[in-house]
Formats: structure tokens, sequence, C-alpha cells
């Protein structure tokens, strides 16, 4: 499954699962505007992140396939990348805690050490073996100074 499955379908079937358990634990609902609120408001800056990270492989002239990390002809480390090697499923990982906060289901969040665990075996642990492979010693420093995620 490495590098098969794009990475917005995992975060759209964990969304589609936080709706599901949502749906099936009705009395765990939290009814409030401003929780909603909040959620929406996450789920914006995990969007504005997704974003901001593309147009940063768009001005580096470099893929933005996931599923084709072997394909990048630069390494991109300015930016969110100075804080996060990842910020486009970090991006992802605040759709997911808007989207259940959003739902008003707490439970929901469950599925979010899910999808972070499958990202990473699946899709950050792959591309970062093909970076490597590229790039060498400067994907190796990167990796050193900046964290995956957070």
């Amino acid at each position: 499954m490495e590098l098969k499955v794009p990475p917005p379908l995992y975060m759209a079937l964990s969304g589609l699962l936080m709706w599901l358990l949502k749906s099936m634990t009705p009395g765990l609902v939290l009814d409030s505007g401003f929780v909603a609120g909040l959620g929406i408001l996450l789920m914006l800056i995990g969007f504005s992140f997704d974003v901001w990270a593309f147009m940063g492989f768009v001005k580096s002239k470099t893929t933005v396939n996931p599923l084709k990390p072997e394909s990048s002809n630069a390494l991109v480390t300015d930016q969110l990348y100075r804080f996060t090697r990842n910020p486009m499923y970090l991006g992802m990982a605040f759709i997911l805690v808007g989207w259940a906060l959003y739902l008003g289901s707490l439970l929901s969040l469950v599925f979010l050490p899910l999808f972070i665990s499958v990202i990473t075996r699946f899709q950050i642990i792959p591309e970062e073996r093909a970076l490597e492979t590229l790039f060498g010693e400067a994907f190796v420093q990167y990796k050193a100074e900046v964290r995956r995620w957070i």
C-alpha cells in the first residue's frame, strides 16, 4: 500500500468514519455553536496549510504528486517547511480535528491517531526514503533540523 493511495483519500475516509461514528452515537454529540465555529476555524487553518505548502512546491517547480516522490527535482525547505517536514499532512490533520469539532463528536477524534499512523507508515516514510535517495546529505540534515509533524 506504500504510495498507492492519494493522501486526500485517507483524509476523506477518516472524515467519513468520523461522521459514521457520530451518527451511531447521537447521545454523545456536543450541540454548541462555539465548538462548531472552532471546528470551521481549524478546517480553514488546515486548508490554508495545504494550499500554502502546495504553492511552495509550485514555486520550486517540483512535483506535487505524493504518489511519485522520486520525481522530485527540488528539496523544499522554506516557508512552512521550516517548521514541519509535512505541512500538507499536518493541514489534513487540522481539517480532521476541525471536522470532529464541527460534528460535535469528540469521540470521532479516535480516528485522528489512525489517520496519522496510516499516513506516516504508507506515505511519509516511503517519501522520506525517496527524498534521502534523491537529495542525500541535504535531506538527512533537513530531517535532523525539522520535525516530521510539529
